[in-house]
């Protein structure tokens, strides 16, 4: 079973970011009056811009891969501007499967994560701040959950 995160989402998110940023530097761009209003525009207009261009340039896509003939867990994070890790977790080095959570459920913003609980007490999140289809539902969360403690 793979699983690949969806870039494209993410690239638009930052895309949006870029262009809202600029746009509100834009309309916030006579600041030399002092006036305070206008300055506080400019300046969340800068960081807003600068946060999407650094979020554009180090964001990244992962590959999640359960090898149940090789008895592992493969996970390949591949940067966006050349660099590239694959993460290689024995299935006997995997203490537990946890199911983690970002976001408030009651703004309808609730992310899950698969959570790896290796045996020398290091934890790998599979996910990460990747999009991946199904991400937002603990159902489907929780049945993949359930798949990956099965092949254990």
């Amino acid at each position: 079973m793979t699983l690949e995160s969806k870039p494209a989402p993410m690239r638009m998110l930052c895309l949006g970011g870029i262009a809202g940023g600029s746009l509100l530097m834009y309309a916030a761009r006579g600041f030399s009056t002092a006036r305070a209003n206008e300055l506080a525009g400019f300046l969340l207009g800068s960081l807003i811009l600068g946060l999407s261009l650094l979020a554009l340039v180090v964001g990244e896509s992962r590959r999640v891969e359960l090898d149940e003939e090789g008895r592992r867990v493969l996970l390949d994070v591949i940067r966006r501007w050349g660099g590239r890790k694959r993460i290689e977790i024995p299935f006997a080095d995997i203490e537990a499967i946890d199911l983690g959570a970002q976001g408030k459920p009651s703004a309808g913003t609730r992310y899950y994560d698969l959570i790896v609980r290796r045996r020398d007490g290091r934890e790998v999140y599979l996910f990460g701040g990747c999009v991946f289809e199904g991400r937002m539902s603990r159902e489907w969360i929780e049945g993949l959950r359930n798949r990956f403690l099965q092949a254990l």
